[in-house]
């Protein structure tokens, strides 16, 4: 076991190949019939030269949900991508509206029922080659709600990264805005970092924000370990309140 544990880092550390970049926040995409996958990552399939998807395969059987992102106008300094991404909440939070273990939603009898809701989220990205071998994206884009009912604005879950998308749910549109930058460090170490803001337009609670500072590491060829914090900023119906959360992640692609 030492062995192998010596031999990864002799390879991670001890070579000079090109790093493989995290793509997901930037308008690149997957090689055609490439994969990603990682502990708390998404699965990601590059479909064609100019199309790839993206969806969550355990949470996709209480929370269907995909993503497509397609590239245009590609060359060699700048990119754009278009991206769509399609959420169905409702079995979820049916699922956690219970009294006991497991219950986030309160189970009153005075609460409306959960209509049905999807959620969809457009996203424009632009990537720019930086110091010849680093990513630079700017992101903005249009988020929709669309229920057949009304959604009982007491029905939250007030934690950081959900509270902001459940805030969606009683408000129709939200717009985002975001920078993102990602390139080599040393050898086989690099950076991904980035943060993006979202305005909610409804009753109150409207802003959130959401930054991600994380260093990798490419063991292999196809394996990245990830390391590095979350930073959370949103407006309650209580207060407005910062959250700093640790993120640890393996990524494998193949």
């Amino acid at each position: 076991m030492k062995k192998i544990i010596l031999g990864m880092f002799t390879l991670g550390f001890g070579l000079t190949a090109d790093i493989h970049l995290p793509l997901d926040r930037t308008a690149h995409i997957l090689e055609q019939s490439q994969k990603e996958i990682g502990l708390f990552h998404p699965f990601v399939l590059g479909k064609n030269e100019t199309t790839q998807y993206t969806m969550h395969p355990i949470l996709e059987f209480v929370i269907p949900n995909v993503e497509v992102k397609k590239t245009i106008f590609p060359n060699r300094e700048t990119n754009f991508a278009w991206a769509l991404k399609l959420t169905y909440p409702t079995p979820l939070l049916k699922m956690v509206q219970k009294k006991g273990i497991g219950g986030m939603i309160a189970d009153d009898p005075d609460f409306d029922p959960i209509p049905h809701i999807i959620t969809a989220k457009m996203t424009l990205l632009n990537t720019r080659t930086i110091f010849k071998n680093h990513l630079m994206t700017f992101n903005g884009g249009l988020g929709l709600s669309v229920t057949n009912g009304t959604v009982d604005p007491r029905i939250t879950i007030d934690l950081p990264w959900v509270y902001p998308r459940m805030n969606q749910y009683n408000n129709p549109i939200s717009l985002n805005a975001g920078i993102h930058f990602t390139g080599p460090l040393w050898k086989n170490i690099g950076y991904d970092s980035g943060g993006e803001f979202t305005y909610t337009i409804g009753d109150g609670q409207n802003m959130s924000f959401e930054y991600g500072d994380y260093f990798f590491w490419q063991a292999t060829d196809r394996l990245k370990v990830y390391a590095g914090y979350d930073l959370y900023f949103a407006e309650y119906p209580f207060g407005s309140q910062w959250h700093l959360l640790p993120m640890i992640d393996l990524r494998y692609r193949w």
